[in-house]
């Protein structure tokens, strides 16, 4: 009798050590989302790639423009994080925006079970014909796959108990807010100047209330809500290559200029008074140290371009056009800071970083944010806004220790 195992067996044995890696490590949580993790069979959506790669943590993408991928089969790690952050219930209504492969909704219709439903949206037909050929070859009759702007949402089925958004996006569209049910839960991951979250929101009333919010990185959402904002380089003046990049929401070219001449400035190690070691986004994803700096308005995520000079890898800048001085901040030198022209902006992060020890270094677990629907006259003391171009007005505030 023969003991060979077959290709089932295999897909099934991957599948078992992968849900149970991320249930270790904590990002499975919920019993229902561990028995979906188990149910649905990742190498049919993937069918591109050899089992070993479909059961792998890794996102695996499935369409490009030029060299840039477009479209994608989300980490599951990533996609557990977010399924927990929705709090699905079996009955259900789901909207997705950005198909993918449809794995992602198969898992989500496993959990709402028959009596709910879950409509998948994307602007691309042969992805939506694609997700809807590998969600039936797996058995997942329950979903709607439709072609749309994902901006605008899907008018099937709504008001829907929970949206979940795919693809990074710069803000909140309008349209989901409007299909979303009052003390619905919408997750989507939000552009932050230069530091991606994905933020888990419930409708309640005048405003959106952050109920969690995790470190991310997932592929620009297209169409008519096509994201300006991006990584920039600072260029040299005397035309030598840029030594840094910077998370702005546009490209405006005046400011640019204005930058690269700060930054061609004479640059000065000075020290920071502490070590920041491990609470670089590159050593602690769970690190609220971006977060807590974005109370400064002219703080911002920036990354070296160049293997030379002093600035090497991630780091944070406070930026200080009026008196022409930057403050930055990398995990190459974690007691230091490289300072560029006067003392304005040293001074100016010194006492950043003296608030974030005194407040005890709040992680982003430790992280609150609201989107108001109407703009308050002041601000709860504690609390700090991070300006969009948005309908809404986002606050963020540290939860109390």
């Amino acid at each position: 009798m023969s003991t060979e195992s077959t290709p089932q067996d295999q897909a099934d044995q991957l599948r078992s050590v992968l849900v149970a890696q991320l249930t270790r490590q904590g990002f499975i949580q919920r019993q229902s989302v561990r028995e979906a993790f188990e149910s649905v069979p990742r190498h049919l959506f993937v069918p591109h790639v050899d089992v070993a790669t479909a059961y792998s943590n890794q996102p695996i993408f499935i369409r490009w423009d030029a060299d840039i991928p477009i479209s994608s089969s989300t980490q599951p790690q990533m996609m557990a994080i977010m399924i927990e952050q929705l709090r699905l219930e079996p009955g259900h209504r789901v909207l997705e925006v950005g198909a993918g492969t449809g794995y992602n909704a198969a898992i989500m219709a496993h959990i709402v079970g028959d009596n709910g439903t879950v409509v998948t949206v994307d602007i691309d037909q042969d992805i939506v014909d694609e997700a809807a050929s590998n969600l039936s070859r797996a058995g997942y009759y329950n979903v709607k796959s439709l072609r749309g702007d994902g901006f605008e949402g899907a008018q099937a089925d709504q008001p829907y108990d929970r949206i979940i958004v795919t693809v990074g996006a710069y803000d909140v569209s309008p349209h989901w807010v409007n299909q979303l049910m009052d003390g619905g839960i919408l997750v989507v991951p939000l552009w932050f100047r230069g530091f991606n979250l994905s933020v888990a929101l419930q409708k309640q009333g005048g405003e959106l209330t952050g109920l969690s919010a995790s470190p991310c990185t997932f592929i620009p959402i297209r169409g008519i809500w096509q994201r300006n904002e991006g990584y920039y380089p600072i260029d040299d003046p005397a035309g030598n290559a840029p030594q840094m990049a910077i998370g702005l929401e546009s490209d405006d070219p005046e400011y640019l200029r204005q930058l690269a001449q700060l930054f061609a400035q004479d640059v000065n190690l000075r020290p920071i008074g502490r070590s920041l070691e491990g609470q670089f986004y590159s050593q602690d994803i769970r690190s609220g140290l971006f977060m807590f700096l974005t109370a400064h308005p002219d703080v911002y995520n920036v990354y070296s371009s160049s293997e030379t000079g002093l600035f090497q890898g991630p780091g944070y800048a406070l930026i200080d056009l009026a008196s022409m001085s930057a403050a930055v901040l990398s995990d190459r030198n974690p007691d230091q800071a490289l300072v560029y022209g006067g003392d304005e902006a040293y001074g100016q992060l010194t006492e950043l970083l003296d608030r974030w020890g005194t407040s005890g270094h709040p992680t982003i677990d430790d992280l609150r944010i609201r989107a108001l629907y109407t703009a308050p006259q002041t601000l709860p003391h504690g609390s700090w806004q991070v300006a969009k171009q948005s309908a809404y007005t986002w606050v963020m505030s540290w939860a109390s220790r």
